[in-house]
């Protein structure tokens, strides 16, 4: 399982990448053409369905991430490597859970007024390319981690 879980880290983190930009460049561009009723009212049906997936590879990236920052102790370098893929995760985890979730139940709820839409919306898609970032940062840290322990 040792060897193993570096791949799955690697794998998920990059797989989580990938959806984050389907999201932004395909779903936050084509939401952003919508009326902002007609935008809240997809939205609702969207959400739901893009959540299982993006779990379903964001829980293994996070796990087998946090068993390799187990599994390194000693390793300086590879460690700290480990360490940053896994601090990207946890800050797009972070932004998500602070800015993006309300707001996705204040879209799905329709409480928001068309002026608020248009506002929430696009500080929506800064800290969603923000998260982005940081997930950029862990799949690069996780394959220089990866690269280190086969150097050892």
């Amino acid at each position: 399982m040792k060897k193993t879980l570096p791949y799955i880290s690697i794998i998920a983190i990059s797989a989580f990448l990938g959806n984050m930009l389907v999201i932004g460049f395909g779903f936050g561009t084509y939401w952003q053409t919508l009326e902002p009723m007609a935008f809240q009212k997809q939205f609702t049906l969207q959400f739901p369905n893009l959540l299982p997936p993006t779990m379903g590879i964001l829980l293994p990236a996070l796990i087998a991430t946090i068993a390799m920052i187990i599994n390194t102790k000693g390793q300086t370098n590879t460690r700290k490597n480990w360490i940053i893929a896994f601090l990207g995760l946890f800050i797009a985890c972070t932004i998500t859970t602070i800015y993006h979730l309300p707001t996705n139940f204040g879209f799905m709820d329709s409480r928001y007024t068309s002026e608020e839409v248009v506002s929430k919306l696009n500080l929506w898609l800064i800290l969603h390319w923000i998260r982005t970032f940081f997930v950029f940062i862990s799949a690069i840290y996780s394959v220089k981690a990866f690269s280190s322990t086969q150097k050892n």
